[in-house]
């Protein structure tokens, strides 16, 4: 080919290509999302391990029981306000109890967020392209942030609700607006405490820019979030603040290596190229409008914060990352509708190489966090594993427990007692409290009555928080699974029950 086609091929068709590559790859990104929804959605199991404890908790409420409770075996709280629970419940009304109405609420918030990221950079943008690549490249991070967006958890229904704070606050000033974005922020704050360290250098810039919104808005959020806890620790007699205020002080355990890792492993290694775009939305462009530049500092400042802050505590877990991960997908958009505004700018020759240099870094930042879809999936020997497994747990006669996986026995028809992580949250930390003394002396003397006839214990769990003395009341008698590979969760800890102990009792 000779020089002059060569250059024509570049002008004319490559950065034709690209655009087209890319805006497949964006959609690929979004498809395989839905897709891995589908059979997720429908898995009878855990996907992550403490999901069974979410389904217990919201089953509470579908019951009429009291959901912030002193802590015991039977059941502990954990340390999030009500709201995913409230919406999960509402589900569960339609769809019956299960994982189900709890994965459908986190999916469909996760909807949201796709949706609340492409409108961001759109009307920043006027770019739908941009805005489908942002909205791709979110969808991208579904791995690195944990496989998270559809579990039974509250991250997904917290990102969803903080993101349209995001999106109002970013529009026109009005009481009814203050009042809109002040509701979301306590909904936010509702669905998960991170959302406080959220919102705060958001609110700062708002009173910086319009201290009369910035008021409203606040002042709303605040009534809100002031009536619910009034009322909620009115009728649990305080327990609510022990679990939402108490626990979380007392949380002050850090990971050293993390204020490392975090920059360098859970930011750089995946999103270097979103970075660098990101950098040039904030001062590539010298024209920019600099109140702009305030508020989307400000909304980075507050992701980034509040991923950093729940990363760096034992027990952070990469889903910490998605309101860093969901602002820098759009602050690449941001960057990369600038530059394309600039190439128009250019000299004609230029233009398409520009172009094509831009495109091709796009690509390789999609391509940083290509994963392996069908390790996200549980597979068929997994169902099958866990359908053994529930026709073991019913044909015992007695109670059985299972910390790690507590919905379980429900599937079995028996009562379901405390997940393991809310026992670790009571207990864990160096300070005694109230609730730390009743559920300690609950665990050792139902272990020491033999309560249970059966426990189920994972091979890494740790005996001193769920079963204190249980070598000494109960014999391990044997694996739960043949197979070294079935039944384990495939995002989160790697959990499946391991060791049969049975009461000695029954000896």
């Amino acid at each position: 080919m000779k020089k002059e086609e060569t250059s024509s091929f570049i002008n004319l068709k490559l950065p034709q290509i690209l655009r087209v590559a890319l805006f497949c790859v964006a959609v690929a990104y979004l498809v395989i999302y839905l897709w891995l929804v589908y059979f997720r959605i429908r898995y009878p199991f855990d996907l992550e391990w403490i999901e069974g404890g979410m389904v217990n908790q919201v089953q509470r409420l579908i019951h009429g029981q009291a959901m912030y409770v002193a802590p015991a075996i039977n059941y502990v709280p954990f340390l999030y306000p009500p709201v995913y629970y409230y919406f999960s419940a509402l589900a569960a009304l339609v769809f019956g109890i299960g994982y189900f109405p709890l994965r459908l609420v986190s999916f469909l918030a996760s909807l949201v967020s796709f949706t609340t990221i492409f409108l961001i950079v759109l009307h920043e943008t006027k770019n739908w392209w941009v805005a489908l690549l942002s909205t791709g490249l979110f969808a991208a991070t579904f791995r690195v942030t944990g496989a998270w967006l559809d579990v039974a958890r509250v991250d997904s229904l917290f990102l969803a609700l903080w993101l349209l704070f995001v999106f109002f606050i970013r529009g026109r000033k009005s009481t009814w607006i203050a009042v809109l974005t002040g509701l979301l922020a306590s909904l936010a704050y509702l669905t998960k405490q991170t959302a406080l360290i959220a919102c705060l250098p958001i609110l700062l810039y708002l009173f910086w820019y319009d201290w009369k919104f910035a008021l409203i808005c606040l002042g709303t959020a605040a009534l809100t979030i002031g009536i619910t806890t009034l009322v909620l620790n009115f009728t649990s007699a305080g327990w609510y603040s022990y679990y939402i205020f108490g626990l979380l002080s007392q949380q002050t355990e850090w990971l050293p290596q993390e204020f490392i890792t975090f920059w360098k492993d859970d930011l750089l290694v995946h999103m270097p190229l979103a970075i660098l775009f990101a950098a040039f939305f904030f001062i590539g462009e010298p024209k920019q409008d600099r109140s702009k530049k305030l508020q989307w500092l400000s909304i980075l400042i507050g992701a980034l914060t509040g991923s950093f802050i729940t990363r760096v505590k034992i027990g952070g877990y990469d889903n910490v990352l998605l309101p860093v991960y969901a602002v820098l997908s759009i602050l690449f958009g941001l960057g990369l509708g600038g530059m394309l505004e600039l190439i128009k700018q250019s000299r004609d020759e230029y233009k398409a190489r520009l172009e094509l240099i831009i495109q091709t870094a796009c690509l390789i930042q999609l391509a940083m966090i290509l994963y392996n879809p069908f390790a996200q999936i549980p597979t068929k020997a997994d169902l099958q594993a866990g359908n053994t497994l529930v026709k073991m747990l019913s044909r015992v006669k007695g109670t059985v427990f299972l910390p790690d996986q507590s919905y379980l026995p429900a599937l079995a028809g028996k009562s379901t007692f405390a997940n393991n992580s809310a026992i670790w949250d009571v207990l864990r930390g160096d300070q005694p409290t109230h609730g730390k003394a009743i559920l300690s002396a609950d665990i050792r003397n139902s272990i020491s009555r033999q309560s249970f006839d059966e426990i189920f214990i994972d091979a890494d769990v740790d005996l001193g928080w769920c079963c204190a003395g249980i070598d000494q009341y109960y014999t391990r008698v044997g694996q739960v699974f043949q197979d070294p590979t079935v039944f384990f969760t495939v995002t989160g800890d790697k959990k499946r029950p391991t060791y049969i102990y049975i009461a000695n009792r029954l000896k």
